[in-house]
């Protein structure tokens, strides 16, 4: 067996593994919405490098403004960059004024399954410099935490293939976020975001929508599960001809 299947197979045994340990716990959980609003966009430099770019707001949630620049090799991408979050004081004052300095990396492996099925898995790394409250006010000090997270995305396209000015398709995603290292105590499990989402492709553009389930803990045995609208899209620029594949994923 390949390295690369290897790793492949080894995340999603993880997925389903973690994802049980997650949903068993005794646990308080509270239920809330949300509305997703997301830009990603993707430039392609050359063959092998390309210019990531995100934008993501979720009011009273957080907004983010991502870079990063992309190393191409087969069915296999490796990403690295920073990112900047605006997240809110605490529970009870949700203005977006508490900073969160992210630099964060990626490998992603993009298995064309057939000419309808793709699979995407993805491990990504956040070090997250996040500032420090007190007295529901943010202050000149940041706590750092590892995030380590771990996602699985099925996509499946269906139409005649010899007429592909707008491709419909549906996706299906989870990703578990697990937090690690000397400032993690009671959290180690930070959320589980799973979604079901349906799009149309249009040459090197993707609407996308559709619910997601932001499972999140916030305090020792505490969570809170947010039924969320996503409204996504992804925009490939060119700076070559390369483009966009009928099965590509694109998450953010």
């Amino acid at each position: 067996m390949k390295f690369s299947t290897t790793i492949k197979l080894t995340l999603v045994v993880i997925g389903l593994l973690i994802s049980p340990l997650i949903y068993s716990q005794n646990r308080e959980v509270t239920e809330d919405s949300r509305i997703w609003f997301g830009y990603m966009t993707s430039t392609q430099i050359n063959s092998r490098y390309s210019w990531w770019n995100d934008f993501h707001y979720v009011p009273e949630g957080f907004f983010v403004l991502r870079t990063g620049i992309t190393r191409h090799l087969t069915n296999t991408a490796i990403t690295a960059g920073y990112g900047h979050l605006w997240l809110p004081v605490s529970t009870a004052n949700t203005v977006l004024q508490r900073h969160e300095y992210r630099p964060w990396a990626q490998i992603q492996f993009n298995l064309p399954v057939t000419h309808h099925f793709a699979l995407l898995q993805r491990v990504r790394y956040d070090a997250r410099f996040i500032q420090d409250i007190r007295n529901e006010q943010p202050v000149d000090e940041f706590t750092f935490t590892n995030r380590i997270r771990f996602l699985t995305s099925l996509k499946l396209t269906w139409g005649n293939p010899a007429n592909e000015i707008i491709i419909p398709y549906v996706a299906v995603s989870n990703e578990v976020l697990l937090n690690f290292g000397e400032s993690v105590t009671w959290n180690t499990f930070n959320q589980n975001r799973a979604s079901l989402m349906v799009g149309l492709q249009k040459k090197n553009i993707q609407l996308q929508s559709g619910y997601m389930n932001m499972f999140i803990q916030t305090g020792d045995n505490r969570f809170t599960s947010y039924h969320t609208l996503v409204l996504w899209v992804f925009h490939k620029f060119k700076m070559t001809e390369k483009k966009m594949k009928r099965g590509e994923i694109i998450h953010n």
